[in-house]
């Protein structure tokens, strides 16, 4: 409920007037939303998008029709292809040769995407499987890591991603594999509420090389967002 604001008597409103109760709203509201969105990924995480757009939030649907057609009509174009193709359809059982195979294809030097962007928009379960199976391997491999954030912009798994994300952080040795994965994490979260380099920052603390980095990339993006304003 809105409280009424009373009209200054005989006198201009001035700007100055304004500026006060005005960042005292904006900030009162901010801290609101912030509360609301914290619930709602504490209880009810796995249907968060219904939950966020209660309290107004508004998705936007990115599916073109051009790229849905292109991957109703793409086709293998080799043998790898095909045996993908066939795990995927349930009609070969997974092997570990099958995520060489599919390595192999995803870092062609010309990628057949609209063929495999259909099994990620359908959240196909054996494709997300091998991927599963890729991250069990090397927790830390941020290719798999990325084709799971891929998955998730179409079949939302925020928890999922949040976990394995936070695991690989955790198992990184070297300062630069950690970076990469903290910049991924926070870009592939974000769009989603979740604030990736916050929650690092409160993993590790500040007298830690890790902790370090975390303020680093933070301090970054805060100069980012200045320049950007000016």
């Amino acid at each position: 409920m809105k409280k009424e604001m009373k009209k200054p008597e005989k006198k201009e409103m001035k700007k100055k007037d304004l500026k006060d109760p005005v960042d005292e709203f904006m900030k009162l509201k901010n801290e609101i939303l912030s509360e609301k969105i914290e619930e709602v990924f504490k209880t009810n995480s796995e249907n968060y998008r219904e939950e966020l757009s209660k309290i107004g939030f508004e998705w936007s649907d990115d599916d073109y029709p051009d790229e849905i057609e292109e991957e109703n009509s793409a086709v293998a174009q080799n043998q790898n292809q095909e045996r993908l193709l066939a795990y995927f359809h349930g009609e070969i059982a997974f092997s570990d040769t099958l995520l060489d195979i599919f390595l192999t294809e995803k870092n062609a030097a010309e990628p057949n995407y609209p063929l495999f962007r259909k099994y990620f928009r359908q959240g196909n379960s054996n494709l997300k499987a091998l991927i599963y199976r890729g991250l069990e391997k090397d927790p830390t491999d941020t290719g798999f890591l990325s084709d799971l954030a891929f998955l998730h912009e179409f079949h939302p798994m925020l928890k999922e991603l949040i976990a394995l994300y936070s695991r690989a952080c955790e198992l990184a040795e070297d300062s630069e594999t950690f970076l990469e994965l903290a910049e991924d994490f926070h870009l592939n979260t974000f769009p989603d509420g979740y604030d990736a380099y916050h929650a690092l920052k409160e993993a590790y603390g500040p007298d830690t090389t890790k902790g370090m980095i975390i303020e680093h990339l933070i301090q970054a993006e805060r100069e980012m967002d200045e320049d950007i304003m000016f």
